[in-house]
Parts: C-alpha cells; sequence; structure tokens
C-alpha cells in the first residue's frame, strides 16, 4: 500500500482523514440542532501553526539529541555519503527549515489577528519563535551548506561553518524550551496577566 511506503500519499491520506472528520462533525452538529458557523480562517491558522512547528521542533531536537552527537565519531567518507544530495541530512534540513518559515507564517497571521489582546505570554513565545526562525534562516542553514557541500568550502570553512549552525542550533533548542511553555501557557494557564 502505497499510503505506507511513500511519504506523500501517507500526508495526503492524513489530510483526507482530517476532511472525512470534520465533514462528520459538521455533519452530526448540524443534525443534532447545533449551530455551525463555518471554519474559521483563525482556527486553520493555529491548527498549521501547531502542524508546522511540531515538524520544525521534532526535527530540532532531532538533530541536537541523535545526529549531531551520532557524528561525532563518523569518518569523512561517509559523512560525505550521509550529506550528498537526496540523503537524510539534507531531507531533513529541508523540512527542518521550511517547517520553521511555515511556523512563523500561520504564528504571524494568528498574531496579527489577536495583536490587541496578546498577553505577554504569547508576546515571549512569539519573540523567541521569531529569534529561532531567525537563526534557521540566516545562521543555521547558509553555514550548513558548506558543511553538506552545497556551497564550496574548505576544510576549515566547514570546521567553523559547523561550530556557526551548532552554536545557532543549540541555542534554538534553549530556546525552545521557554517558548513552548509560553505558547501553552497564553492560552492554558497564562503567567503573565
Amino acid at each position: 500500500m502505497k499510503i505506507f511506503t511513500d511519504h506523500r500519499w501517507t500526508i495526503g491520506a492524513g489530510v483526507i482523514l482530517t476532511l472525512v472528520l470534520v465533514a462528520i462533525g459538521i455533519k452530526t452538529t448540524i443534525a443534532g440542532g447545533g449551530a455551525y458557523d463555518g471554519l474559521d480562517p483563525f482556527g486553520l491558522a493555529r491548527y498549521g501553526h501547531i502542524l508546522a512547528g511540531v515538524t520544525w521542533i521534532g526535527l530540532l531536537y532531532y538533530f541536537n539529541f541523535v545526529q549531531v552527537p551520532s557524528l561525532g565519531g563518523v569518518t569523512p567518507e561517509t559523512k560525505a555519503d550521509i550529506f550528498k544530495d537526496g540523503s537524510i541530512v539534507r531531507r531533513a534540513l529541508w523540512w527542518f527549515r521550511w517547517g520553521a518559515m511555515l511556523t512563523l507564517i500561520f504564528g504571524l497571521a494568528l498574531y496579527d489577528n489577536m495583536s490587541a489582546t496578546a498577553g505577554w505570554d504569547i508576546r515571549i513565545g512569539a519573540a523567541f519563535g521569531i529569534i529561532m526562525w531567525f537563526n534557521v534562516w540566516f545562521i543555521i542553514w547558509p553555514n550548513q551548506k558548506k558543511v553538506i557541500g552545497i556551497v564550496e568550502a574548505t576544510a576549515d570553512e566547514k570546521a567553523a561553518a559547523g561550530k556557526k549552525a551548532l552554536i545557532a542550533s543549540r541555542l534554538n533548542t534553549l530556546l525552545s524550551i521557554p517558548m513552548l511553555f509560553f505558547m501553552a501557557s497564553s492560552a492554558h494557564f497564562p503567567v503573565f496577566n
């Protein structure tokens, strides 16, 4: 079954399942005499923000807790293999940076909708998220392109780029902890009222 062997089919099946369940929920609400006002575009933006954010932060943790520690003892030949076009590293970096971009876009749409009522919890979470997004696109990715061979670099330049990318990635890991806390607290257990 392609649904379980091709990730594109898996994603498509997940979208279809979601839409079917939403349609059943809407029909059940209307049949039960409830009022249905239509899908809230900001509810959809919130869903997109959460889905993209899970992708982004999940890969951030994968890089910091699994991949980087595992690559410490790997030979240069093995690194060349796992950094080549179509490799797991390049695919993970693609999903990582575009997860960050979509998280920011959906987050800004949500923030714009609530800007008058946004409390300090969401502002703190958003500020950390924007710093993290900046790190991904302007520090981590440009340096990773040198490390994985997309941009030509000497061995010394690759080592220096790797250190810069690692520091920015570790900063993002550090910031992700309070960012996630304040994103959640803003709706469920406000700290700053």
